[in-house]
C-alpha cells in the first residue's frame, strides 16, 4: 500500500506559519490596546481623586491652583490616550482581518486535504 502524500504540503505548512504569525501580530495589537484602556483607566482614577482633593478643606488657593494644573495637564493625557486608542483600534482590526485572511486560506488547504486523504482511503480500501 502506498503511503499518502499531499502534494501541497510544503503550502500548507507555509500558510500555517503566515497564519500563526497573524495570530500572533493580532495579539500584540489587542495587547497595546489593553495597555491603553488601563492607562485611560488610571487617568480617569487620578482626575477623580485630585477633583475631591482640590476643594477640600486646609488647602490654599495656590494648592487649589496646583490641581487644576494637575487636573489640566490630565486631560491633555486623556486625549492622547483616546487618540492612540483609536489607532491601536484600527490596528487591532486590520489584524484581525489579517488573521482571518490567513485563516481562510489555510482551512481551503486543510479541507482539500482531507478531501484527498479520503479519497485515497477509499481507493486504498477497494484495492483491498
Amino acid at each position: 500500500m502506498k503511503k499518502f502524500t499531499f502534494s501541497l504540503e510544503k503550502i500548507l505548512k507555509l500558510r500555517s506559519h503566515a497564519e500563526n504569525d497573524a495570530k500572533i501580530e493580532l495579539g500584540r495589537a489587542v495587547s497595546a490596546l489593553s495597555r491603553i484602556e488601563n492607562g485611560l483607566e488610571a487617568v480617569a482614577a487620578a482626575q477623580k481623586s485630585a477633583g475631591e482633593e482640590r476643594f477640600s478643606e486646609g488647602n490654599s488657593l495656590s494648592r487649589a491652583l496646583d490641581y487644576e494644573n494637575y487636573l489640566q495637564r490630565l486631560d491633555a493625557e486623556k486625549e492622547r490616550l483616546l487618540q492612540e486608542a483609536a489607532a491601536a483600534e484600527l490596528a487591532v482590526e486590520r489584524s484581525r482581518e489579517a488573521w482571518l485572511d490567513a485563516r481562510a486560506g489555510l482551512k481551503a488547504l486543510e479541507n482539500l486535504k482531507n478531501r484527498k486523504f479520503a479519497a485515497y482511503r477509499k481507493e486504498n480500501g477497494k484495492a483491498q
